[in-house]
């Protein structure tokens, strides 16, 4: 039998190859350990919980110093020798610096009716505001102050159209006007308000972040520091169920407050829903795909011409329809049968333009004629609660298919 060879010190070669690798590594993890020290192995060993953490403190400070404090006065009342008879009402909010000339984005509830609004930044400078545009319909309104001299930190916007639900999100704002506030959750799935449900295009990012009286206007930040959203409010009565509006649906909006001072939209008058194929079959009326007619505005286009809204309320499932009114089937040869065709041909339509409409009413298909004109702008009430706290949503429920949303049980004004 072969023996193993010795070395000079008489030792077997197979005997020493163990302890020599032992060494070896010894020797390497001590070199490691010179060159980048406790501190850096530590890092190396960071886990993802510690990473995590780092991202949302240095998104917060890169959002924070561009997010500001509002608050807005109504001195409503009758005024003698400069001094106000009768109280207010007051507001808090938040909003974010878009630009260094002083362009603000903030809600529309904040400032609705306000004669006096006032910005502080996040160095602590108070300054009065303007309001260059309002728009209650996405609760969006511009601001502008005059900075003072120095630089200021603004907005990085992001792309809402990427987002996705589970994805974590950061809210940034000045809940109850206690100061700066950061809460952190996920996009929890995408809904539509009373407000945006009259243009069926619009949806808004439902997120579990806690959103409180004082974070509205305020920014919905990706872990990147993107801001993705405006947040807008909570659903009454729940946890954890806040609303932001998507900061592309915004850039759109503040493009035309900034040039005309408000969103100018085309108006027919009409509110109603797309039949679907289920609600044809279920009931035994001359019913076709389209707009079905629920209720026409007074002094509208629509009710110039004629159009009929529904009068017979009905519930499926508990799901509230009003029957009897026209179908509206086509505008200028293009069917409105679906979502898709819905917003298309919405999308194409301008104040002013004359259009053709193809109802069918009682069974049969008529050919109407109407020029639009601008839809007015809602107001709120005198003494309407201003706040996240005042809007009850009501959340639908949206299909992801192929790279687009659609909303179902589509409720639409037009």
């Amino acid at each position: 039998m072969r023996q193993p060879r010795a070395d000079t010190t008489g030792t077997p070669r197979a005997m020493t190859r163990p302890l020599s690798n032992q060494f070896h590594r010894l020797a390497l993890g001590l070199t490691l350990w010179a060159m980048i020290g406790p501190a850096g192995m530590a890092q190396a060993a960071a886990s993802p919980k510690d990473t995590e953490q780092e991202n949302t403190v240095r998104a917060y400070k890169k959002v924070a110093p561009a997010t500001v404090f509002i608050t807005s006065a109504n001195l409503g009342g009758n005024q003698t020798a400069g001094q106000t008879i009768t109280g207010g009402t007051n507001a808090i909010g938040s909003g974010l610096l878009l630009d260094e000339q002083g362009l603000i984005v903030t809600n529309a509830h904040v400032v609705e009716g306000a004669t006096k609004v006032f910005v502080t930044l996040y160095e602590g400078a108070r300054l009065p505001a303007e309001i260059v545009g309002s728009d209650p319909i996405t609760d969006l309104a511009l601001l502008h102050v005059v900075l003072p001299p120095g630089r200021h930190a603004t907005a990085a916007l992001g792309n809402s159209d990427q987002i996705e639900v589970g994805q974590k999100v950061l809210a940034i704002g000045h809940p109850f006007g206690l100061g700066y506030a950061l809460t952190t959750g996920v996009i929890s799935g995408f809904g539509s308000t009373p407000e945006t449900a009259t243009l069926i295009q619009d949806r808004v990012i439902q997120t579990s972040a806690a959103i409180n009286p004082g974070n509205s206007g305020g920014p919905l930040v990706d872990t990147e520091g993107r801001v993705i959203g405006i947040n807008t409010a909570l659903l009454a009565g729940a946890q954890n169920i806040g609303f932001a509006i998507p900061i592309n649906a915004a850039k759109s909006v503040m493009a035309e407050l900034r040039a005309q001072g408000r969103v100018i939209r085309p108006w027919l008058g009409i509110t109603g829903r797309l039949l679907s194929d289920d609600i044809i079959n279920l009931f035994a009326l001359p019913m076709s795909k389209g707009l079905l007619v629920a209720g026409v505005a007074t002094g509208s286009p629509a009710e110039k011409i004629g159009l009929r809204g529904g009068e017979l309320n009905v519930a499926v499932n508990g799901d509230p329809w009003i029957l009897g009114g026209d179908i509206l089937v086509a505008v200028n040869g293009f069917e409105v049968k679906s979502p898709e065709q819905y917003v298309t041909v919405f999308k194409s339509l301008k104040v002013g333009q004359t259009i053709d409409l193809k109802i069918k009413r009682d069974g049969a298909y008529r050919l109407l004629t109407v020029t639009l004109e601008e839809r007015p702008h809602p107001k709120m009430t005198p003494g309407q609660p201003r706040g996240p706290e005042r809007v009850e949503f009501r959340p639908l429920s949206w299909r992801i298919d192929g790279g687009t949303t659609e909303p179902s049980n589509i409720e639409t004004s037009f």
